[in-house]
């Protein structure tokens, strides 16, 4: 049992991560993705309330009417990326649930229902590895929401100039 133990600690590759370090990584790209997606709502309430604000003051020339509908695009591209997000871990949360029996409630503890032993170390691993993956989608989908919360910022900037420099 001890030269099992010495020969595959001497093993090249990848060693296998306790289920505790999988865990902490899901739930720091989760609290990431939290973060991301709440820099694009500040961003995209900016551009609404100063678009809102600016076609309130009056119509814009005819460059800006132009760059509108790119402005709306954008906007558009980043509100639907961090809602696709949310609804993606939200999605996969309620999945591993209820592969592994625990109850749907958020709020309730995770156990399982149909017996009160752990689960077992298998499905314990392959269920927290597609939290882990679903995390990481969820981080490249809320990032994507950010990149195109700051160009959409860019583009009122411009769409703002343009407004300006139109006479209206």
């Amino acid at each position: 049992m001890q030269v099992d133990r010495r020969v595959a600690a001497s093993r090249p590759g990848p060693r296998p991560e306790p289920p505790e370090d999988l865990l902490g990584q899901a739930c720091a790209l989760v609290r990431l993705c939290g973060q991301d997606a709440a820099m694009a709502a500040v961003l995209l309430t900016l551009v609404l309330v100063g678009t809102v604000t600016r076609l309130a003051a009056g119509p814009p020339g005819a460059a800006a009417l132009a760059l509108l509908p790119v402005l709306a695009g954008s906007f558009a591209t980043s509100a639907s990326l961090a809602v696709r997000s949310r609804r993606t871990m939200v999605a996969v949360l309620g999945e591993v649930r209820g592969r592994t029996g625990a109850p749907l409630d958020p709020s309730v503890p995770w156990t399982t229902f149909a017996s009160a032993a752990a689960l077992d170390a298998g499905v314990r691993d392959r269920e927290l590895r597609r939290l882990l993956s679903a995390a990481h989608r969820c981080g490249e989908l809320s990032w994507r929401a950010v990149a195109w919360g700051v160009t959409t910022a860019v583009l009122f900037l411009f769409w703002t100039l343009a407004a300006a420099a139109g006479g209206g």
